[in-house]
């Protein structure tokens, strides 16, 4: 083999990877830019059903709906597509809406419900 042919080998190979790694990144950012979903403050139906669920299950003081309803909206969070740390605050708080139906202390986790609807903005 000549020098000629190692160093067109060598371009080559150089310039597959640099085409690979450009590639790869124009992937990765059209794949940030489209995910779907609604955002945190932007609920879709089914975020907002569950959300009713939860405030009808408080009100009638029902703690097996409220926590089935808790879940669902706790699994609804995972779709918001939104950093880590509002996913994070998020589940925190309706771990304490959570705890606070289990232990059947209504108003609490009525108020909690409320300062939470804020957030969440159900309207």
């Amino acid at each position: 083999m000549s020098a000629r042919t190692v160093n067109a080998q060598s371009a080559l190979f150089i310039g597959a990877i640099f085409f690979s790694a450009a590639l790869f990144i124009l992937v990765l950012g059209g794949c940030a830019s489209t995910l779907p979903g609604p955002g945190l403050g932007t609920p879709d139906e089914m975020q907002l059903q569950h959300y009713e669920m939860i405030k009808s299950a408080i009100e009638a003081k029902d703690r097996v709906n409220a926590l089935a309803a808790l879940a669902l909206f706790h699994a609804d969070i995972f779709r918001w597509h939104t950093n880590i740390l509002t996913v994070q605050t998020t589940i925190t708080e309706l771990l304490a809406i959570t705890d606070a139906v289990d232990k059947e202390e209504w108003a609490s986790a009525n108020k909690m419900l409320i300062d939470y609807k804020s957030k969440y903005r159900p309207e």
